[in-house]
């Protein structure tokens, strides 16, 4: 074996090992954007969020946003009544927020729709448009709907 095939064969070698390095860590993380539409104790598609949202930042993948359509902005509600058995959602979201660093948004038609104001939301939640929607769905890799829709 020649010095020279040596050191192509060392090169080469390196090179595979930077691509799958690259490959695994840089290109395989995907960017989401979460979409509920349900109450929040209907379908359980709020339960749902949080855990797959949990597994999904585990990973090292990013939610660029949450985003509350439909009769899901109810979800984004800050005091709901809530009876002794049942488990507190709006604090958990919150938490899921906090814990991560992530607001959440909610469809400005659907609030005026259902009379909700600003500042019944949730801490990290603001109102704003389907614009916005659009524009976290053209930059995200997937897309995932929770609940039956508007």
């Amino acid at each position: 074996m020649t010095k020279q095939f040596f050191f192509f064969s060392i090169y080469n070698i390196i090179i595979s090992i930077n691509y799958i390095f690259k490959k695994i860590y840089f290109v395989n993380m995907v960017v989401f954007t979460f979409v509920v539409c349900a109450e929040p104790y209907k379908f359980e598609a709020l339960d749902t969020m949080l855990n797959l949202g949990q597994a999904i930042l585990k990973k090292g993948h990013q939610i660029l946003g949450i985003y509350f359509y439909g009769s899901g902005v109810y979800s984004a509600k800050r005091d709901l009544k809530l009876s002794s058995s049942m488990r507190d959602l709006p604090k958990r979201l919150e938490n899921f927020l906090e814990g991560n660093n992530m607001k959440l948004f909610a469809c400005s038609t659907w609030m005026n729709f259902t009379g909700l104001k600003p500042e019944q939301l949730i801490e990290n939640a603001s109102q704003v448009g389907l614009g916005d929607l659009s524009k976290w769905m053209a930059e995200s890799d997937r897309v995932i709907v929770f609940g039956p829709g508007g």
